[in-house]
């Protein structure tokens, strides 16, 4: 993979009068036909990962390690005893942000297939412009993740998971997380300190 080359800016002529138009490969939409209802899903071998929690259990030794003698010592203004703290202490220096730019938005439904077909095709040939060999990477919520995941199935030379990733976003993630939340609440005695304890009230006269 490439690293990319630096490029000037843009810049547009500040007439307000003037129309600057669109190429047509970005502004049509071409028709797709895509059966959601019967996929076929191709087969894929998933292995377990251990080492990122390997990795994350001995930065938690470290930080003990690290933690312990300060408990029997005069502690001064540097030293980074609580977790965060520590953690944040051995983070790798922060680099320059990456350049983040918005394309121009669409008049078509974002969640039909023929949109996210287009729109994955419109991302990879722009990282293909800025960075030669670069799998770009598209964030999709439901339901356009779905869709999204049937048009790689039913287009696997050209939108493969191999060649272009997509990634569930957050919002369903983090809604999902919160759903689960009262379960694990529950019988914990969390959901009652401070307010009422449950059960039957007896009165004795």
């Amino acid at each position: 993979m490439e690293a990319g080359v630096n490029r000037p800016p843009i810049t547009i002529p500040p007439s307000g009068n003037a129309k600057h138009s669109l190429p047509d490969s970005y502004a049509f939409v071409p028709a797709v036909a895509l059966k959601t209802t019967a996929v076929a899903v191709p087969e894929c071998s998933v292995s377990e990962v251990t080492s990122c929690l390997d990795e994350a259990i001995t930065q938690e030794r470290r930080w003990i390690e690290d933690a312990l003698p300060h408990l029997e010592t005069k502690l001064t203004c540097g030293d980074a005893i609580a977790w965060a703290a520590y953690h944040a202490s051995i983070q790798p220096p922060v680099e320059d942000p990456p350049a983040l730019h918005a394309l121009p938005l669409f008049y078509e439904k974002s969640a039909t297939p023929a949109m996210i077909k287009h729109g994955m095709d419109v991302l990879r040939q722009a990282v293909e412009f800025l960075n030669p060999g670069q799998i770009p990477v598209t964030t999709f919520d439901q339901p356009r993740f779905a869709l999204a995941k049937c048009i790689q199935w039913k287009w696997p030379d050209t939108h493969d998971e191999k060649v272009h990733v997509v990634m569930l976003g957050g919002l369903h993630t983090e809604m999902a997380l919160w759903n689960t939340l009262g379960d694990v609440w529950d019988g914990s005695g969390w959901t009652t300190a401070g307010v009422a304890s449950p059960g039957t009230a007896i009165i004795h006269i």
